[in-house]
């Protein structure tokens, strides 16, 4: 949402020309959604490795009611780790005369903070769990489809084509992550030793905000999308549970 707003400022020279609150609404804002945005694809990442792997134990959590609960506790702590931004975003007048809004971090450790508690956060800290989550769900789809082929169930070709389409999916979804996230936060964490800016680096920083944006933007698409094919695929996996379930009850029980 601060995107509009962050090209207004560019194309006026940094000038910004809508008054100090909206400053620090728009840009508090735009930073508690960076933060839920994370948080919502990790947890989701979360969600469906459990739903595939423990179909039956989570049933009394996979609920609306509940998955609302969660959503709205993800925004609220996001709204509380932007809550700095909401005291340190305010229109600044620079030695040359322009009003920018920006955070009014004058303080080299205020700056070292506010930029190691986004990234970690945002970053560093979702990226190897969403990781890990796909990994596993992609490594037990291709034992249950080992499994069947030795099995003989049906032709193995049609779920071939199904995890193939998976998996691809799966790397697409990551690939746009890293590449969308990883330049803006690289750059920032580049910035905290960087005493004079080149033009280069200006360019390669505005391009990793549009980047970032880009990609925000397209996750909700691509992960509604998954979310639909992940879905329809949930009950098969969970009747194959299902009967293994049953049929280790049996040998149990002989």
């Amino acid at each position: 949402m601060g995107m509009p707003f962050l090209i207004h400022q560019w194309a006026r020279g940094e000038e910004w020309c809508l008054g100090g609150p909206l400053c620090t609404i728009i840009t508090s804002l735009d930073t508690c959604s960076q933060f839920a945005c994370s948080a919502i694809m990790t947890v989701m990442s979360v969600d469906r490795y459990l739903a595939l792997v423990q179909p039956f134990r989570l049933t009394s959590w996979r609920t609306r009611y509940k998955t609302i609960r969660i959503n709205l506790g993800l925004w609220a702590a996001s709204f509380i780790l932007a809550l700095p931004v909401w005291v340190y975003s305010k229109v600044i007048r620079f030695k040359d005369g322009v009003e920018s809004c920006a955070f009014d971090l004058t303080s080299p450790d205020e700056v070292l903070r506010y930029t190691l508690c986004l990234t970690v956060t945002t970053f560093f800290f979702p990226l190897p769990l969403i990781l890990v989550c796909y990994i596993l769900i992609l490594c037990y789809t291709w034992e249950m489809y080992q499994q069947n082929k030795v099995a003989r169930c049906y032709n193995p070709s049609v779920p071939r084509q199904r995890v193939m389409k998976l998996t691809k999916t799966v790397l697409v979804l990551e690939a746009i992550f890293i590449l969308s996230a990883a330049p803006y936060h690289m750059i920032q964490l580049v910035n905290l030793q960087t005493e004079q800016p080149t033009l280069a680096f200006y360019m390669g920083y505005y391009l990793s905000i549009c980047l970032s944006y880009a990609g925000s933007s397209i996750n909700p698409f691509l992960y509604i999308l998954l979310s639909g094919n992940f879905r329809k695929r949930l009950p098969q996996g969970q009747r194959r549970v299902t009967e293994k379930e049953i049929n280790n009850m049996e040998s149990t029980l002989q």
